[in-house]
């Protein structure tokens, strides 16, 4: 039987392949330090990614050029965040409060060499003379890789620093244009479908995350679902579809059913009350759904 930790993983994969899906390339998926099958996978979608990133902004050259996404962080003598650019939050998704007074650290990858004392930092950078590699961890779960360059600065008597980070991207015309209202038709890129408007990325999210705050009700009907979402049935069952690979409601009951099988395993709530949690009115429609679904009863996960 699969592992809570194990389920977690695949979920977090599966979310990754979503945002591939929705074309978004300009992030990777951590790596975890073990040596198994889902980190070999791992391992491939992020290669496939910088692949496939390079790859259709190409071929759309025309549309599509290269451009370098710049994040800069002000530090104190301690490497404790000052300031920062007004794009931090807006590329890693971060919270507006909370950033400042704290080390830059807690926002670096275990892989980033980030040392205690900036002084060798700076050293072992002026001695080669080009960048260090820097791993952000976006506030998805995602990683940031890039470049970065550390300079001292002198500010009333007191040393300082700024982190400099950079990597490149790519900028899309089209998005551009759907961004600022102009509807003018520019015939791109109808043919590849990767790259969904903006509007249909963010709408799938809302629609994602509407479900996955109801894992402990039935949905409501898909035309009331729409409006409370902000868009037509038609429009959400298909960019639904698409994205994950099934219909709202076979995931949302998919969903319902993991979180039912991880309390089994990791809680002692009675079996009744889980079925409760998990929005199941019936406990012989629960049983009957996990069992299709897991070739178990409920009951024989909790004796296991």
């Amino acid at each position: 039987m699969f592992t809570a930790n194990f389920q977690s993983r695949v979920q977090e994969i599966l979310d990754f392949i979503a945002e591939i899906t929705l074309g978004n390339y300009t992030y990777t998926l951590a790596l975890r330090n073990r040596k198994d099958e889902l980190e070999q996978i791992v391992l491939s979608l992020n290669t496939m990614v910088e692949e496939v990133d390079t790859a259709v902004h190409q071929i759309n050259h025309e549309k599509s050029k290269e451009v370098i996404e710049n994040v800069i962080f002000n530090l104190d003598q301690d490497l404790h965040i000052i300031s920062y650019s007004a794009n931090v939050e807006e590329i890693f998704k971060y919270p507006k409060e909370g950033l400042l007074k704290r080390p830059i650290k807690l926002y670096l990858s275990e892989d980033t060499e980030l040392p205690d004392d900036p002084e060798r930092l700076l050293d072992q950078a002026h001695e080669r003379h080009f960048p260090f590699i820097v791993e952000f961890r976006h506030g998805n779960g995602y990683h940031w890789v890039g470049k970065a360059y550390l300079h001292p600065l002198v500010s009333n008597g007191k040393k300082t620093y700024t982190l400099s980070a950079f990597k490149s991207t790519y900028y899309n015309e089209k998005l551009k244009k759907d961004l600022s209202g102009d509807k003018k038709e520019t015939g791109y890129p109808s043919e590849y479908r990767s790259l969904l408007l903006r509007e249909q990325r963010q709408l799938t999210r809302r629609l994602h995350k509407y479900v996955m705050k109801r894992l402990d009700r039935k949905l409501k009907s898909l035309p009331v679902i729409a409006r409370e979402v902000g868009g037509s049935a038609s429009k959400i069952k298909a960019i639904f579809k698409r994205a994950y690979g099934d219909t709202i409601y076979n995931y949302h009951l998919r969903k319902r059913l993991e979180k039912a099988h991880l309390l089994l395993q990791n809680t002692s709530l009675p079996v009744n009350e889980i079925a409760e949690e998990c929005g199941f009115a019936s406990f012989s429609h629960f049983s009957r759904s996990f069992k299709k679904e897991y070739g178990v009863t409920p009951s024989q996960i909790r004796k296991s």
